[in-house]
């Protein structure tokens, strides 16, 4: 009986370790604090944890200049009247959950 009750206990404990959300982390990282009009923008998301899928989102003022789907992605700032700012929006996924972060940089 001690036997069986202890393969139970490792059965169970191994299938709530294998099924135990992993938790997912957002972040990136731009090439430079401040940009002029015109200026190409790099952004990396190296830092993000448990990840698969990546998807760029440029705000007003940006034009991607990649597919939007990789770890690292690039943006040409363009003119924006009144604005002196330009956002970008991550969401990085895996097979359980997902996770958005959006950051702002300088614009000159």
């Amino acid at each position: 009986m001690k036997i069986l009750f202890f393969s139970l206990t490792q059965i169970l404990l191994i299938v709530l370790l294998s099924s135990c959300k992993k938790n997912i982390t957002s972040c990136f990282e731009f090439d430079n604090n401040a940009y002029l009009v015109g200026d190409t923008m790099y952004v990396d998301a190296s830092c993000s944890k448990n990840t698969k899928d990546f998807l760029w989102e440029p705000g007003d003022g940006l034009i991607m200049l990649g597919n939007g789907k990789s770890i690292k992605e690039s943006f040409s700032i363009i003119s924006l009247p009144g604005s002196l700012a330009r956002s970008v929006n991550l969401t990085v996924t895996n097979s359980k959950s997902s996770r958005t972060k959006t950051e702002s940089v300088s614009v000159f």
